[in-house]
């Protein structure tokens, strides 16, 4: 199992005149006090109690707690408001699951998602491992069940794609049922985006000007010290004379 780089948490809960935005990043699993920083199904359930306009969360999250997940998936499917997931960079392990409760999937141009058995930690005689063999292999058919309903796809082969711990691109997301569809940047996203690839490029052009020249000027000073060493160790003879020359046989 590959290891996820942490997601920093974030949460926002905005209610517009046409809908309802939840902001969900970070890591899923229960909250053990009101500040901690995690993304918790008493967390979804408080921000969309009693919402009456359509819903839009915005997700990012390695995943977590597969129970907390399976918990959100169940109350973003059976909540009486539309719901759509927006991924914003990757939906991985439980938080997958939790794109798979909304009615529409949306994955921004760039973001992943990855699905992957049920994992855990096993501690005890062998009587204690074989319960949590099969309660990971209980939780194991829950997700086949989940990710097969979401995108039709035969059970056999969610099986395989779960035992290999498959990474999906967005494109990848959508051709496979998984997502619904993906959202390309605006224009003014990517204009925003080129103009700091220019400002950065100005800015490496001057950085390289700086030590070239720099290092030109070192060079300088190099052949100057070379040349100065090459004088002081042999010093050039004085020009003789006329008479000197006759003297001394030229």
């Amino acid at each position: 199992m590959s290891k996820l780089k942490n997601v920093p948490f974030e949460f926002k809960n905005e209610a517009t005149e046409t809908g309802h935005i939840l902001t969900l990043s970070g890591a899923v699993r229960k909250r053990y006090w009101t500040d901690d920083d995690a993304v918790s199904a008493k967390l979804v359930r408080d921000s969309l109690e009693g919402v009456d306009k359509p819903i839009l969360i915005k997700l990012n999250s390695p995943g977590g707690d597969v129970f907390e997940g399976i918990e959100i998936y169940n109350y973003l499917k059976n909540h009486n408001q539309s719901v759509t997931v927006e991924i914003t960079g990757v939906a991985a392990s439980a938080a997958s699951i939790i794109a798979m409760g909304a009615d529409k999937i949306i994955m921004n141009t760039g973001t992943t998602l990855m699905i992957h058995e049920a994992s855990s930690f096993a501690f005890g005689n062998k009587t204690d491992i074989q319960k949590v063999l099969n309660a990971l292999e209980t939780i194991d058919a829950s997700l086949v069940a989940i990710y097969a309903e979401r995108t039709g796809i035969d059970t056999d082969e969610i099986k395989d794609l779960l035992n290999a711990e498959t990474w999906l691109t967005a494109e990848e997301a959508v051709d496979k049922g998984f997502a619904d569809e993906v959202k390309a940047k605006s224009k003014e996203e990517q204009e925003s985006e080129t103009e700091e690839e220019k400002v950065e490029n100005s800015i490496n052009i001057n950085v390289d000007a700086k030590l070239i020249s720099g290092r030109l000027d070192d060079l300088e000073k190099m052949i100057k010290n070379v040349i100065q060493n090459k004088q002081d160790e042999e010093p050039v003879a004085k020009p003789r004379n006329l008479m000197s020359k006759l003297r001394g046989g030229l």
